[in-house]
């Protein structure tokens, strides 16, 4: 009696927008973490990356990669294309960078496609880093004007300076330390 032979079929079935794992087209250097510094200008470089092409090496399409999706959503990052399959991530001047009153953390979804319609999808991480900023005074203190009510004591504190003006002046044993002059 013959033993009936059993046959093993498979059906692969390709979706024209995904490839086997040899073919696939590749963002290189991502995911990755980059940092920026806050209040950078346009154009501050973020992060550089890479397309590895497919196997059919089917160029990538004008226009990608690109960010498609960021947390929190923003426009202050763009890709611009260095060469050939070199690219950047940089900052675009739309929004302010600001460690102390923005967020300080963005996870920005770049997608790439080539002509047959291969992707790949990854996230950069940007940190927006704190940077030690000069104080900002606002009112008559960011005008240079200041304002002062004179009063004579008899320790002599204030005085009527050469020319008219006053020196304000905190006095101990030892010195007597200038702390401000005014125009009168």
């Amino acid at each position: 009696v013959p033993v009936p032979s059993k046959r093993l079929c498979i059906h692969v079935i390709l979706h024209p927008f995904y490839s086997t794992g040899g073919e696939a087209l590749h963002l290189i250097l991502l995911p990755a973490i980059g940092n920026v510094a806050e209040n950078s200008p346009s154009g501050t470089s973020v992060h550089k990356f890479s397309v590895k092409l497919s196997a059919s090496l089917s160029p990538v399409i004008p226009g990608f990669p690109q960010i498609i999706n960021s947390n929190p959503l923003t426009e202050a990052f763009r890709v611009i294309q260095l060469s050939g399959t070199y690219f950047e991530v940089v900052t675009t001047g739309k929004e302010q960078l600001d460690f102390e009153t923005g967020p300080n953390i963005f996870d920005l979804q770049i997608y790439v496609k080539d002509e047959v319609g291969v992707t790949d999808l990854q996230v950069l991480t940007v940190q927006v880093t704190d940077v030690n900023e000069p104080p900002q005074f606002q009112g008559n203190l960011a005008e240079d004007r200041i304002h002062q009510d004179v009063h004579c004591s008899p320790a002599g504190g204030i005085r009527e300076g050469p020319g008219g003006q006053r020196e304000t002046e905190k006095v101990n044993k030892q010195t007597a330390v200038s702390l401000e002059k005014a125009a009168a």
